[in-house]
């Protein structure tokens, strides 16, 4: 693995932004503008173009990219940090529209996760995801969505979608993706154990009530995992993994997360995440809640990574076709099938309970 002289290239520069620190190896360098263009595609691809022009800027001006590039680049991000301020203004309005009706949500992921950054307007943002923590909440919210006139649609997995503003919010009755019926107790009690243990985001003068920080690594890792038992998913959700586990060190270190993993059944999947967090990541060991375990080999899971992209839109075999098909995917039985084959060997309660999972909550939508 990382044989490719531009995936090592992509992993330095990628690792320097993450981290705020000089890129020691500077031997590839200078690159070619074909080279430099790969490396922009992929950054994209992965959704991190903001965290590699961030390790850009620590090369020495002549090992930087063509000037027409690094301009292009540097419009993209500006964009983007725009793009999230924008999203900041829409997730406060949203906050204050339920709670003039007296509905509390809490706000999983995206810039809860931005936060644990160096830079938060660098992180690329998505979705503005919702959890609601009783059936009442979820529907009164829902009400108040239907009375803006605004179209929701359901989800699998019991949640809802809208666009409001120009972002599209998603909001869910489960705060974590784990399909095994038989482990939900685990997190019912996790919720139970930190529901005084909540963080908070200051937008403007609202304050946007966010996960306890065992419940944000917890949700960040296993919502890698279901994209991975479907489609695929991005460079940008191990970055967040690894700047949460940075970031609450000290929260989680006492936390015994290896037993809460193992009492969800991912914890030989949860192996190999860290593996790549440290070693294509540069996440320091110290900083990881218990030791790393080097007896795994989690080479295969990167390749497949960088080769779907962010939630899987990039893979090449299936690019083409899926242009055409308005965000639906190509392949979908096939591809979920193959997941399943990786994935049963290191996780097997999720990998036969999604499928069944997800079915189960479209057909009682």
């Amino acid at each position: 693995m990382l044989k490719n002289k531009i995936t090592k290239i992509f992993f330095l520069l990628l690792q320097s932004g993450l981290w705020k620190k000089s890129i020691l190896d500077t031997t590839y360098f200078p690159l070619s503008s074909k080279e430099w263009e790969e490396i922009y595609k992929i950054s994209i691809n992965q959704t991190v173009e903001c965290i590699v022009f961030d390790g850009i800027q620590k090369l020495d001006p002549k090992d930087q990219p063509p000037k027409v590039l690094l301009l292009n680049w540097a419009v993209r991000v500006e964009k983007q940090g725009q793009r999230n301020e924008i999203m900041n203004e829409s997730i406060s309005e949203l906050f204050s529209l339920f709670k003039e009706k007296g509905v509390s949500p809490i706000l999983l992921k995206g810039q809860g996760l931005a936060k644990c950054y160096p830079n938060p307007l660098h992180r690329v943002c998505g979705d503005i995801d919702l959890y609601f923590e009783d059936k009442k909440s979820y529907d009164d919210a829902f009400k108040i969505i239907n009375d803006k006139g605004l179209e929701i649609n359901s989800m699998p997995g019991f949640s809802s979608e809208y666009i409001f503003g120009k972002f599209e919010v998603e909001h869910h009755q489960k705060m974590f993706d784990i399909h095994n019926p038989f482990v939900q107790h685990v997190l019912k009690k996790i919720r139970k154990e930190e529901v005084d243990n909540a963080n908070y985001l200051m937008i403007k003068d609202n304050s946007i009530k966010m996960p306890s920080a065992l419940e944000t690594i917890v949700q960040a890792n296993c919502h890698i995992l279901k994209h991975l038992l479907s489609f695929g998913i991005g460079i940008r959700q191990l970055c967040d993994s690894a700047r949460i586990y940075f970031y609450y060190h000290s929260e989680l270190k006492d936390k015994d997360l290896s037993s809460i993993y193992s009492k969800l059944g991912i914890d030989k999947w949860i192996n190999l995440l860290h593996q790549l967090l440290v070693k294509y990541l540069g996440l320091e060991e110290n900083r990881l809640p218990y030791s790393l375990n080097n007896n795994v080999d989690a080479d295969w899971m990167m390749e497949d990574i960088l080769i779907a992209g962010n939630f899987g839109f990039h893979n090449e075999k299936f690019k083409s076709i899926e242009s055409n098909l308005n965000g639906d995917r190509a392949n979908k039985k096939s591809r979920i099938w193959d997941s399943f084959m990786k994935y049963v060997k290191v996780t097997p309660s999720e990998a036969i309970w999604f499928p069944i999972m997800q079915y189960y909550s479209r057909v009682n939508k």
